[in-house]
């Protein structure tokens, strides 16, 4: 199970399956949740942890765990088995989720869902990172995030718009500057940028996107 003591995160673990979970282990200094949607079990064990919560409806996998707090969801319902354990989690008191095994694979839809679910956490107050072997996703809204280039290193970023327009986008630290650019969505102005010194600072004036930050050769 995750670490005791107060616990603010959250590890979700989804059901696409990962080859090597040896990327999590730096991000695991604090203390956190082990919470699985249904076939998240099997990632979870795999990274050498034990779930705390497991909900689902047992569809892909997943199956009750002794001594887990097990929740059985109806197949037919309203939402992914993966909000459902964000809300659970949010339900904890965890604000910051990881969402680990919920990229790739070979439902489409659920990739998509699972990057604007993003957006969704955050009206609820929390904060949360996608991340698989080679990709980190976050959404930014209106903000400035500095990133230190350390460890784990990721060659490429984008910014993904989800509004329409978002404005004043400036970066700093980067191969390809901006200062105060308008960026539309569905334009790729944004798409394959580098970091560049020891850290780079996004800033967004008004608006939301998706920051993606990728290694490709692992």
């Amino acid at each position: 199970m995750g670490t005791q003591g107060k616990r603010e995160r959250a590890l979700i673990f989804g059901s696409v399956r990962e080859s090597d979970w040896s990327f999590l282990k730096p991000r695991l200094t604090e203390p956190f949740w082990v919470v699985c949607a249904d076939g998240g079990v099997a990632n979870a064990r795999s990274a050498g942890l034990e779930p705390d919560v497991v909900i689902g409806d047992w569809d892909s996998g997943g199956a009750p765990v002794p001594g887990a707090n097990n929740i059985s969801l109806s197949p037919e319902k309203d939402m992914t088995d993966l909000q459902a354990a964000m809300e659970q989690a949010l339900s904890l008191g965890a604000r910051e989720l990881l969402l680990c095994g919920c990229t790739g694979g070979p439902r489409l839809d659920h990739t998509a869902s699972n990057l604007v679910i993003l957006e969704w956490l955050s009206a609820r107050g929390g904060r949360g990172l996608l991340l698989d072997r080679q990709n980190e996703v976050r959404l930014l809204d209106s903000e400035t995030l500095v990133v230190p280039n350390v460890p784990p290193r990721y060659r490429y970023f984008s910014l993904i718009p989800l509004d329409r327009t978002v404005t004043g986008v400036t970066l700093e630290g980067a191969r390809y500057p901006l200062h105060r650019a308008v960026l539309t969505r569905g334009d790729t102005l944004s798409v394959s940028n580098e970091p560049a010194g020891p850290a780079t600072r996004i800033t967004i004036g008004s608006g939301r996107v998706l920051l993606i930050r990728s290694q490709p050769q692992l």
